[in-house]
């Protein structure tokens, strides 16, 4: 099947194809969808003959259906026209035809799950609940972030750093943000960023129900008043000479010869006189 084919069965299917058809057909395996769809939308290409759409299971394009029947049958509830009118917007968004960008999209998750929050976005951007934009960038997210660590992302609602690596990858993502700056030593703190959120909202259906907009905020160990009080007690002290074995000791590393050698000079200074 060339890229051109599979380009215009994604077209075909998202612009005129009542996706009911295929959820009626009930397969039970992965494999019986697949070759429901290659049956439902393939005829021009390859014919209803069954060993002919079998062939399709020895090549790529199986791992393709297996993805794009999965993304598929969660778009079953929306409209013919619906979907008509989202493949124009990814058209013109992308400056690409809408098969090719999708088959794209589909085939780059790494994960049979990722499709369903794929799906679910698409789902979204089709009643306007995100932006076009915005609809790229989630699946930039999706793409990008491992299965794994994606369950983990809950975990930020509040300001939080997980020392086993997660936070890295999903700040690097774009999927966290930074909420507090520790000058203390220990780790900044990192919460949900709204892009983070929004793949939380609308491809997990989970709402946190966060504000964004408040910016970073610094912890500075500043130390109460005694305590400043303290250092600069401190610092005052260290800049001393120091009398210590009838030896002057001066804090830029000299010293004096013996006070009963240097007289009463050095004996008033070591006072502080």
């Amino acid at each position: 099947m060339t890229v051109d084919q599979l380009s215009d069965i994604v077209e075909q299917s998202l612009n005129s194809f009542n996706l009911e058809k295929l959820a009626a057909t009930k397969a039970d395996t992965v494999k019986e969808q697949i070759l429901a769809i290659v049956k439902l939308l393939c005829k021009d290409y390859l014919g209803a003959a069954e060993s002919e759409l079998k062939v399709i299971l020895n090549y790529k394009e199986g791992e393709f259906f297996r993805k794009y029947a999965c993304y598929l049958l969660w778009l079953k509830e929306t409209t013919v026209e619906e979907r008509h009118q989202f493949s124009e917007e990814i058209q013109q968004k992308a400056e690409d035809g809408a098969g090719n960008v999708i088959i794209n999209m589909v085939d780059r998750l790494d994960n049979i799950n990722k499709e369903t929050v794929f799906a679910k976005l698409t789902v979204a951007r089709i009643h306007n609940a995100i932006s076009i934009e915005d609809f790229f960038r989630l699946h930039s997210l999706l793409e990008r972030i491992p299965y794994v660590d994606l369950k983990l992302l809950p975990q930020y609602k509040e300001p939080f750093y997980d020392e086993s690596g997660d936070t890295e990858l999903l700040f690097a993502t774009g999927a966290l943000e930074i909420e507090t700056i520790d000058t203390k030593g220990g780790s900044n703190k990192y919460k949900l960023s709204r892009l983070g959120d929004q793949l939380l909202r609308w491809g997990f259906n989970i709402h946190l129900d966060l504000e964004h907009g408040k910016g970073t905020s610094v912890e500075l160990n500043l130390g109460e008043d005694s305590d400043i009080e303290a250092i600069f007690d401190q610092k005052i002290k260290d800049a001393q000479p120091k009398f210590e074995n009838n030896t002057l000791f001066f804090p830029d590393g000299t010293k004096s010869g013996k006070l009963e050698d240097d007289g009463q000079f050095l004996y008033d200074v070591a006072r502080g006189k």
